[in-house]
């Protein structure tokens, strides 16, 4: 065991490296299933309870430091494991070797990475006490402003007290503890410029509102307004606050969950909190969860106080079906989007106005296929098409296989900035620290891998950061030879990679869009969606195909324009100009004053 001036030093100096990019390595990649972690347990004689989400056991860390047995923790799908007690947390790896005594030696910055977590906390909390007052040490005009600030439901002092609720001295932040799965408080929700979770969501906390009367209920809402009108209505519920909103749900908070036979999500306040909504349920257990659905009848808590809650909470509806064979199994569903027509056509774009008008917004589950020739901007241009929806919350990964993620978030950030990154450099930590909090992860590759490898690096980081796009440039780089698969047709390999990422697509709820290169063809002719270089499967399974034609190749006058070629959600067609700025690395439509006249896109 570390001594805690060790974990200190390590801790304080671990502030000071450098920013990295969010990498999800293949090598991080857990190798671990339910029946693994099972065997392994059972093997050992070790008792454990099988629950939603994990796997409950007795901490051999408490164990063996306090002779005294705590609840441990254990993620079925990663293996991630977390004490409540002791606060440690970590990989399957380690705790399998504490648990069965092999005496393996442990990475030290492993051992680091788990006991600095405990630390953290500790020191979190102990900073924030010291520097706030509680809520009940204000005067009753100070609390009427704190509440006009941060724009909350009007809610009495006293209730609030029992939230244990804290202020800072100059009534600037407003602190909600967040409890882990032993009630502990280990962090806290702050309210101030920006909503911010303090350490981090990796504290295993959520802020919950207690209620007695129903121990096996809990309503979980997205943001702070409607966690406090849902706890001082009448529900017989545990009302809790989601970390993250409809952004992500971390691993780390399930534990919170678990003792909760049945979970009501209401996320009824963004575009695509019902994507969310059944993004969530499938990790929290389908069989437990109801949701709220989006509709005009049943708006946000807070929006309107007056609704009667409890006839909405009896009336979510199940996310699970057994089978769905009829129509009056999807009655409801059809319902559902017609009534938010807004919310079923997906994001929409703010850089590519015409993409809105052709395509009509950008949707979970949908393969996106987009080609081009060689040098006509095909990654250029996707890194802005992807930058666009990161910048609006939705949750993306990259897999590049033909550039370093250097150069390509090089490329995003100054899409982002819109100014030559060389010539600015005054002003790159502060365009960094922006683009850092974007939710981009980037895939790190080593060399070509097989679709297996790839496909379980992708499932992964679609469980633990809740994934909504996927971006794999490009699917030829993909096709390494190997020795087993050098005999295959390369057409063959290709369509199995497509086909893995249909169902990827179809199965998790998430987006995924393909750079495939087009086949070798006259310059001077136009692409089609025959074009897309392999079998035919490509373009009959994507609901979208993109074609960047380069007329420049041809002509000297030549343009170049973005063809949608095919529109599985709306049927229209159509093409978009693409205008490259070089300072800004932008294809984005830049605006014209009125005196100009009628823009190229008004035209389209």
């Amino acid at each position: 065991m570390f001594l805690a001036k060790t974990i200190s030093q390590k801790f304080k100096l671990a502030l000071t490296i450098s920013r990295s990019f969010k990498n999800t390595s293949i090598e991080d990649v857990p190798n671990v299933t339910p029946t693994s972690i099972k065997r392994v347990l059972k093997s050992l004689n070790i008792p454990f309870q099988e629950g939603f989400t994990c796997f409950v056991t007795e901490c051999p860390i408490c164990k063996e430091n306090s002779k005294h047995t705590a609840d441990l923790y254990v993620n079925k799908t990663t293996g991630l494991f977390l004490c409540p007690k002791c606060k440690h947390s970590g990989e399957w790896d380690y705790l399998e070797s504490c648990i069965s005594k092999k005496g393996k030696k442990q990475d030290p910055m492993q051992l680091n990475e788990i006991f600095t977590n405990s630390f953290k906390i500790d020191e979190c909390i102990r900073n924030i006490q010291t520097s706030t007052e509680h809520l009940s040490s204000i005067t009753e005009s100070s609390f009427d402003k704190i509440l006009m600030k941060f724009k909350l439901p009007k809610v009495t002092k006293k209730t609030l007290e029992t939230l244990n609720l804290r202020v800072d001295y100059g009534l600037e932040k407003l602190y909600f503890p967040l409890e882990n799965a032993n009630s502990d408080i280990v962090g806290y929700r702050v309210l101030g410029d920006e909503e911010i979770t303090l350490p981090d969501t990796k504290c295993g906390g959520l802020v919950k509102g207690k209620k007695p009367k129903d121990k096996d209920m809990a309503v979980l809402v997205e943001n702070l307004a409607d966690f406090l009108v849902l706890y001082t209505s009448d529900l017989k519920a545990t009302i809790v606050c989601l970390p993250n909103g409809i952004k992500s749900l971390p691993q780390h908070v399930l534990p919170g969950l678990e003792k909760y036979k049945k979970i009501v999500l209401w996320l009824n306040g963004e575009v695509n909190s019902w994507d969310a909504a059944r993004k969530f349920g499938k990790k929290l257990g389908e069989k437990r969860c109801l949701c709220v659905r989006p509709s005009k009848k049943y708006v946000s808590p807070h929006m309107d106080e007056s609704q009667d809650f409890k006839t909405i909470i009896s009336n979510a509806q199940n996310l699970w079906h057994k089978s769905i064979t009829t129509f009056a199994s999807l009655r409801q569903d059809v319902l559902c989007d017609l009534q938010n027509m807004d919310q079923v056509q997906g994001i929409q774009w703010k850089r590519f106005p015409t993409l809105n008008k052709i395509l009509k917004g950008h949707r979970s589950g949908e393969l996106t296929v987009i080609t081009g020739p060689t040098g006509s901007g095909k990654t250029t241009f996707i890194s802005e098409y992807s930058l666009d929806l990161a910048l609006q919350g939705v949750n993306t990964l990259w897999g590049s296989f033909e550039i370093r993620n250097a150069r390509l978030a090089r490329t995003m950030l100054q899409q982002m900035v819109g100014k030559p990154l060389d010539q600015n450099l005054q002003f790159f930590d502060e365009w960094a620290d922006k683009f850092e909090a974007l939710p981009i992860y980037y895939m790190t590759f080593h060399g070509q891998q097989t679709i297996k490898v790839v496909m379980d690096a992708v499932e992964h980081a679609s469980y633990v950061h809740d994934i909504n796009h996927v971006i794999i440039d490009n699917v030829q780089f993909m096709m390494g030879i190997t020795e087993e698969h050098k005999h295959m047709d390369r057409f063959w390999k290709q369509d199995s990679i497509v086909a893995a990422f249909r169902t990827f697509a179809t199965k998790k709820n998430c987006h995924v869009t393909l750079v495939i290169h087009p086949r070798k063809e006259r310059v001077d002719e136009e692409l089609t969606t025959s074009s897309i270089f392999g079998g035919a499967k490509a373009s009959q399974e994507a609901d979208n195909v993109l074609l960047i034609q380069d007329k420049r190749l041809t002509g000297p006058r030549g343009k170049k324009y973005l063809q949608i070629a095919k529109n599985r959600y709306s049927g229209d067609l159509g093409v978009m100009p693409l205008d490259f700025d070089k300072e800004s690395l932008s294809y984005a439509v830049k605006k014209k004053k009125k005196a100009e006249g009628t823009s190229m896109e008004e035209l389209i």
